[in-house]
């Protein structure tokens, strides 16, 4: 890979280039960079029928997040969303390698594009074929084409200035376009639009959808267009299309989903302790159905849960708690955390340090609340300490600073009661 410095020169220079975001302290760019590695000898040589993408890196960019992988056709880009996988990698290049655009030389082609695809742009003269191709892969879910015939504007009703007409929903919709034919002007007016009222997963996707507004998310996983269900529900729930392309582990186990057998729903209710839904279904209609009873609050929600682990002994070992068998504890102090808390790395020893002083008197247990939730308790940040009461069922939330005295102090309060035989 090429180490680039500036990359606005860099993206004008090249009509294809596959950039590599990374940052120096990301120990994840390093794992992701060498799958890349190893796909960089195909995309950049392409397979018969596509072409060959140089692909980059440039380091400590002005991103919120990282890694990064963007395809940038002439300083526009699209961004990837799916698994860091060699194979994976290759694919999703190559898609957008094969960017091809069709002529439609006659009446019944004109008719039939707009009638047969969900979204078809139609421009009006063969001079922007290139610009087509470079539009085609940033947008390879829309069809482009192109018209010379002399009757075409006549065929579908529009004058003269018209340059381009854009359709959506299978010709339901028609926007004309009377403006200048450029790369960046088109680009514009096919995102303005395109009318989807769903989203296909990425990281801004994710983003519009959780604050913008705040509904509940329908995360759809399958292949095929759900823009009729997404229309009828898009004032009540944010729907997000995930194709087999886009699904990461990361998104698995933020829903808590071991596997996918496709198509799969999950809902995923911002509003009510982010609780979620799921449901397997063949037809559209089983998914309408699955929508609608959770609108009607006909659906019981499901908690993500490890496998618990057997035989542990709270006098000689912090406990290993689990979702499932959290409601089971008594008489405990359970710090909850998440492997990706940098504050819950740092106070972790001193935990440890809090069993080792109270080894044989107090049980002390650990909840991973990334990949455990728990009914009817949310764990809203993390780390966190509770005392979990069978003498008065209560549970009581530690409130302090995440010292070993102040700590103690609580534990010497708080755990009075002697340490359940059930443990």
């Amino acid at each position: 890979m090429t180490n680039i410095t500036n990359l606005d020169k860099w993206v004008q220079k090249q009509n294809y280039t596959l950039i590599f975001f990374t940052r120096d302290d990301c120990n994840h760019c390093q794992r992701l960079e060498e799958e890349l590695e190893k796909a960089s000898e195909m995309i950049n040589v392409g397979t018969p029928g596509s072409i060959g993408i140089p692909v980059a890196k440039i380091k400590n960019y002005e991103l919120n997040r990282y890694p990064v992988l963007r395809l940038y056709v002439k300083g526009l880009y699209t961004e990837h969303t799916g698994e860091w996988e060699q194979k994976k990698l290759e694919s999703w290049t190559d898609i957008r390698a094969l960017s091809y655009i069709s002529e439609s030389d006659s009446e019944p082609t004109i008719r039939w594009i707009h009638e047969s695809h969900n979204i078809s742009v139609l421009v009006f003269n063969d001079s922007f074929k290139q610009e087509l191709k470079w539009l085609k892969t940033l947008k390879h879910h829309i069809h482009f084409t192109y018209t010379t015939l002399p009757n075409a504007r006549s065929i579908l009703n529009v004058g003269e200035e018209t340059t381009l007409v854009m359709f959506t929903e299978k010709g339901i919709n028609r926007y004309d376009y009377d403006g200048e034919i450029t790369y960046e002007k088109v680009f514009k007016f096919v995102e303005d639009h395109e009318e989807k009222y769903y989203q296909e997963f990425t990281q801004d996707a994710i983003e519009t959808a959780f604050y913008e507004p705040k509904k509940p998310v329908l995360f759809i996983f399958d292949e095929k267009d759900y823009r009729d269900l997404a229309k009828t529900h898009q004032k009540e729930i944010n729907t997000i299309l995930v194709k087999q392309d886009q699904v990461t582990d990361r998104i698995l186990n933020f829903l808590g989903i071991k596997g996918i057998q496709r198509p799969l729903a999950v809902i995923y209710d911002q509003n009510h302790s982010q609780k979620k839904y799921r449901s397997q279904f063949s037809e559209l209609s089983e998914l309408r159905k699955f929508v609608n009873n959770f609108l009607n609050n006909k659906l019981e929600p499901y908690y993500k849960s490890q496998t618990p682990v057997k035989n542990e002994n709270w006098e000689k070992q912090i406990l290993t708690i689990v979702g499932e068998d959290l409601p089971k504890h008594d008489n405990i102090f359970i710090y909850f955390y998440s492997s990706w808390c940098k504050v819950c790395q740092q106070f972790t020893p001193i935990f440890e340090q809090l069993f080792k002083k109270y080894r044989g008197q107090k049980a002390f247990g650990m909840f991973d609340a990334s990949e455990n939730e728990v009914k009817d308790q949310f764990i809203k940040e993390v780390p966190m300490i509770r005392w979990y009461n069978s003498q008065t069922r209560q549970v009581v939330t530690f409130d302090g600073p995440l010292t070993l005295d102040a700590l103690s102090e609580f534990i010497d309060k708080q755990g009075k009661k002697q340490v359940s035989d059930d443990l």
